[in-house]
């Protein structure tokens, strides 16, 4: 069945050159060529193949490694607890779990504008003013002497606390608490360095020098001991033609008091011969001068026995009359210090009798001044009396001594005395009879003592 043409299809061939006819045999393939069914590549070629299969696969294996090892897009992130410690932001609304703060508790976003205060218990800033030195001009002198009293330099600190002033407050009386000879060294180069001093500081050092020539001289030899107390002697005599009026009876006593100083270091007939050249106290009204002679007759008391002693503690007392009508209380702890020293010279009812006395003197002396040698005689007179009385009275006697003698340790001049009196009396106490010793407080004492004795400076006796 033929189709008929498109209408200008004739035209068109009409105008169309004719191609040119390809020959059919052409396009077909020889008979005798015949096609393979298997290709068979060469081996350089499999070789080829195989390297980039094999590196293909080494590329995929590494990419999935690190994949395996990167955190993945749906890994949760890590909790924290921080933001629950944030402060809240102010207009952000907190979450359901974040509790709520009362108001008093709220935080103040505005902090207190703190104002300082300065108090009395502050330290004061230090201050330096540096004033210009002028190089060429001669430097000037001060106007006035401010460097510290005599006083001030024997307590100044460094110096051994052996030595103690008491008394008077021109006239003092040095104290000696320590046990060696060294222990005035630093006392007498402050002396001897102020002795020509102007004013108070060099009437104190001419009135300490004697006094600690004296109280040096025990522990020394001979030889330099009575160098020492010379040179004592020769100063009071010196100072007691220079004075007159009541300067006069205060060297007067000074005097004594060297004098008999010096008569310790000898013995025998000599001292009694040196004891009768120091004259007589009937020239001597005044009350240095009398305390002096009463301790003088106490000293000379030592030396004696029987009656002898007991006539010059009667000297010893007609002196305390004489003093008494100057000055009574302190006239009255002299004479308890006479009759304590005559009870050691009696026995049993005459010893308590002078006990008793002594006692009653002294209660009138405290009266009006209530000092730690009175506290200590108080105490030394009960422990006296505590053995010769019953045993109810005897520990009653022991209390009152033990109160005196912790009241007169509270003093450090006559802490070591007050320790030394306290042991005694403990032991007093302990050996009565029908008393159980309440533990070992004589070896807390002693070890307390000997504490106290080890805050001393060492040095050579």
């Amino acid at each position: 069945m033929e189709i008929p043409a498109e209408p200008g299809t004739a035209a068109r061939q009409a105008t169309t050159p004719p191609a040119a006819v390809i020959p059919v045999t052409s396009m077909v393939a020889p008979p005798s060529q015949a096609t393979p069914e298997h290709v068979h590549l060469p081996l350089t070629t499999w070789a080829a193949i195989c390297a980039a299969a094999a590196g293909i696969t080494g590329v995929l294996a590494l990419a999935w490694h690190r994949r395996r090892r990167r955190p993945g897009k749906s890994t949760p992130a890590a909790i924290s607890i921080a933001p629950a410690f944030a402060p809240a932001e102010a207009g952000l609304p907190s979450g359901p779990d974040t509790p709520k703060e009362d108001a008093p508790m709220a935080r103040n976003p505005n902090p207190p504008d703190w104002t300082y205060k300065r108090t009395a218990f502050e330290t004061p800033s230090l201050q330096l003013t540096l004033e210009p030195v002028d190089l060429l001009s001669r430097p000037r002198m001060p106007v006035e002497d401010v460097s510290p009293s005599l006083i001030t330099r024997l307590h100044a600190p460094g110096i051994p606390p052996t030595l103690y002033l008491s008394g008077d407050r021109f006239h003092p009386s040095i104290r000696h608490v320590g046990g060696h000879g060294d222990d005035f060294i630093a006392w007498e180069a402050i002396v001897r360095a102020t002795l020509d001093a102007p004013g108070d500081d060099g009437q104190l050092a001419r009135w300490l020098l004697p006094p600690l020539l004296c109280l040096r001289a025990p522990y020394l030899a001979r030889k330099d001991a009575l160098a020492s107390l010379a040179e004592a002697v020769s100063l009071c005599r010196a100072m007691l033609d220079k004075n007159s009026g009541e300067g006069l009876t205060w060297w007067r006593a000074h005097l004594l008091r060297a004098e008999l100083a010096r008569l310790t270091r000898s013995s025998g007939a000599t001292r009694l011969l040196a004891l009768r050249n120091l004259g007589s106290d009937a020239d001597d009204d005044d009350v240095p001068a009398l305390d002096a002679w009463v301790d003088v007759h106490l000293a000379w008391s030592t030396w004696l026995v029987g009656v002898a002693a007991k006539e010059r503690l009667g000297l010893a007392d007609q002196i305390c009359t004489r003093l008494a009508r100057i000055a009574p209380a302190h006239a009255a702890r002299r004479r308890a210090e006479v009759m304590m020293r005559r009870a050691s010279l009696g026995k049993g009812e005459a010893r308590l009798a002078d006990l008793d006395h002594a006692m009653s003197l002294l209660h009138a002396a405290s009266g009006e001044v209530d000092d730690p040698a009175t506290l200590l005689l108080f105490a030394d007179c009960a422990h006296r009396r505590a053995p010769l009385l019953p045993h109810d009275e005897a520990l009653e006697a022991c209390s009152f001594a033990l109160a005196n003698a912790f009241a007169a340790g509270q003093h450090a001049a006559w802490h070591i005395a007050s320790l030394e009196m306290r042991i005694a009396l403990q032991h007093t106490h302990d050996t009565l009879a029908g008393t159980a010793p309440p533990g070992d407080i004589a070896a807390t004492l002693r070890r307390e003592l000997a504490d106290a004795r080890s805050l001393l400076r060492t040095g050579s006796p």
